[in-house]
């Protein structure tokens, strides 16, 4: 019959009731819902190898603040700490912290001074010093690049640079 097959088939009015007591008791806030990380964390449990890799990608697109915090990630635990300071130090220079571009600059250079990049390490840390009327060292590192690098872009510029400090 109608009565047995709706029976069978739908929730009995017990039932429904033990249902609705159940969701009543339970707040909708107490349900877990899956946390979502923060950036800062997902950084850190990423690989130092694509950190490093993610930041280059970044810096070349000129994504500045996103580069910075994954070479800050990869200086601070060790994975090519010259390279990573040099990328910090470009993209201070970028952005015209020029104080901030000479730490890393020489940070950088301190740790590995045979860089394929060290004459424009070496030219935006002059550049940086000159912004910051620091012109008598500005000149000292323009004159090294001049002597050292001959033949490259970079002491074209430096000769450039030199002749209007």
């Amino acid at each position: 019959t109608m009565i047995d097959k709706i029976n069978s088939e739908y929730v009995s009015k017990a039932e429904l009731k033990q249902i609705l007591h159940l969701k009543e008791n339970v707040p909708f806030s107490k349900v877990e819902k899956p946390k979502k990380k923060k950036t800062s964390e997902v950084l850190e449990e990423t690989s130092t190898k694509k950190l490093y890799s993610e930041g280059v990608r970044l810096f070349v697109k000129k994504r500045y603040d996103e580069a910075k915090k994954r070479f800050t990630i990869t200086d601070t635990k060790g994975y090519k700490p010259a390279a990573s300071n040099y990328y910090l130090g470009e993209i201070a220079y970028y952005t015209k912290q020029y104080e901030d571009a000479i730490f890393y600059f020489k940070k950088s250079a301190g740790l590995y001074d045979k860089a394929s990049y060290i004459d424009t390490l070496l030219l935006h840390t002059a550049v940086s010093l000159e912004k910051n009327g620091e012109k008598a060292q500005a000149k000292a590192f323009y004159e090294n690049i001049i002597a050292n690098y001959a033949g490259r872009k970079s002491a074209k510029i430096a000769k450039q640079k030199l002749k209007k400090l």
